[in-house]
Formats: structure tokens, sequence, C-alpha cells
């Protein structure tokens, strides 16, 4: 399985994920945090999901149930994945963070009813 690797905007966070393809199963979620992030989010297991550098520098943040964990870089504030409440078994991160992420113009990207968790 091919390796991908992703940093927040400053380089302090640093991770990668195992995946077949990196732009399959996209999607935004509507809840009230992820609709003012207005980022596109790529979901894999847990164990297909390293923290390779910078958990110094990670910060993070729960609401609403205290379930779902948000996390970003505390230098630069660049959001780069979390701990998926509608499926603890995987981590979501964001798209924007992974190294040469491009989506294809015909790709489409999904929508998750997040605002009916809240």
């Amino acid at each position: 399985m091919p390796t991908f690797s992703g940093s927040c905007h400053c380089g302090a966070i640093t991770f990668a994920i195992d995946a077949d393809d990196a732009d399959r199963d996209l999607y935004r979620c509507n809840c009230s945090l992820c609709t003012k992030k207005a980022i596109i989010m790529k979901p894999v297991r847990r164990e297909d999901f390293q923290l390779t550098g910078g958990e110094a520098a990670l910060s993070s943040y729960k609401w609403n149930q205290q379930i779902a964990e948000h996390f970003f870089c505390s230098r630069c504030g660049v959001y780069t994945h979390h701990k998926r409440r509608s499926d603890p078994s995987q981590i979501s991160v964001n798209f924007g963070c992974l190294d040469n992420a491009i989506i294809p113009p015909e790709h489409e990207v999904g929508l998750v009813d997040g605002a009916k968790l809240e």
C-alpha cells in the first residue's frame, strides 16, 4: 500500500498515511466546526495513520460530547487531522495537508451530515 506524507504549513507537524489512493473517499462535513474550517477530509484506518513529527507542537480541541478530537499546529494554526466521532476506527486527515494533494476535476467530494450529530 502506498504511503503519502503530509504536514502543517510551517512543517512542525508531520504525518504519513497508508492508502491505496489518496484522492478516494474524500468528504466535507457540515457540522458547525467543519463548516467554519471549510476543508476536505480523507478518512483512513487508525492503524494507517502515523504522526511522524511535531508531537510537542500538536494542540487539540474537543467540543460538544467530547468524543471527536481535532488536532492542529500550535505554531501556524493549520488543522491537520482528527479522531472521528462517527467512526472511531478512523482518523481523517486534512487532504490539503498531504504533499502534492490534487483533486482531479472530475472527482466528487462527498458530504458527511455531521450536523445531525450535534
